[in-house]
């Protein structure tokens, strides 16, 4: 949901997440701080958030890199037809180990690729070809001749990190220390979403010590991965209260 305010994307991922957990009965209430109340036999205040890999201030991180591989690609694609007519389409994946550090070099270099290739062999391209650019980890060439022909970023299925406790233990430290703001209720819980349709967040849920996480504020701290209806909580009994 790139374009969605953050009130909209919270909303989203409760929405997602009531269908495949077992809340207590009650009427929803959406807002802010917290993000939802629940009016039942009490009256429980849920804060959403979302568990990025990394932080979204460093460089490197893959919130940032993502929306840098878009760029330099779309950038590059301009400055290929900026000179030439080729309508054929090439996909792009990217090493995770290589950040994009420079874009604007980075895309002139992609947008040079096509002159070194035979453009009507459909298939994905020598690492030769590309070698020179270490950003690149493959690239594929559909020669297919198309009226809105675009050049995009493929993912792959990369072997998933499993989730970090210590992140975790920032994240509910940082709301716990927001709380002081929340509009009263009779008890809290933090919902920790994990967007699978996001190669910023999608990680597996497993995490050892889990059991071991305590809050003082939040009665019960929920981590859970969208689509998958997957979902561990540190107090499964509140969900009856």
């Amino acid at each position: 949901m790139p374009s969605a305010t953050k009130r909209e994307k919270e909303q989203y991922y409760f929405e997602m997440f009531r269908r495949s957990y077992p809340l207590p009965e009650g009427r929803m209430e959406y807002g802010d701080k917290p993000d939802v109340v629940l009016h039942g036999k009490t009256r429980i205040g849920i804060e959403v958030t979302n568990f990025f890999l990394e932080k979204g201030a460093v460089p490197a991180s893959e919130q940032v890199q993502k929306k840098a591989r878009e760029e330099v690609v779309t950038k590059a694609h301009w400055l290929y037809q900026g000179k030439h007519d080729g309508r054929f389409e090439l996909w792009f994946t990217f090493d995770k180990q290589v950040p994009i550090r420079e874009p604007n070099a980075t895309a002139a270099e992609i947008a040079k690729l096509p002159t070194r290739i035979d453009l009507e062999k459909t298939g994905q391209l020598s690492k030769d070809v590309f070698r020179h650019i270490p950003e690149l980890s493959r690239v594929y060439l559909n020669a297919r001749e198309y009226d809105d022909a675009w050049w995009r970023v493929s993912h792959t299925s990369d072997s998933y990190p499993t989730m970090s406790l210590d992140r975790l233990k920032e994240i509910i430290f940082a709301k716990e220390e927001k709380s002081k703001e929340y509009r009263p209720c009779d008890a809290y819980w933090l919902l920790v979403v994990v967007d699978f349709m996001d190669r910023a967040q999608d990680q597996e849920i497993h995490i050892d010590g889990f059991e071991t996480l305590h809050s003082a504020m939040f009665q019960n701290i929920i981590v859970y991965k969208t689509h998958f209806g997957h979902f561990l909580e540190t107090n499964p009994a509140a969900q009856r209260a």
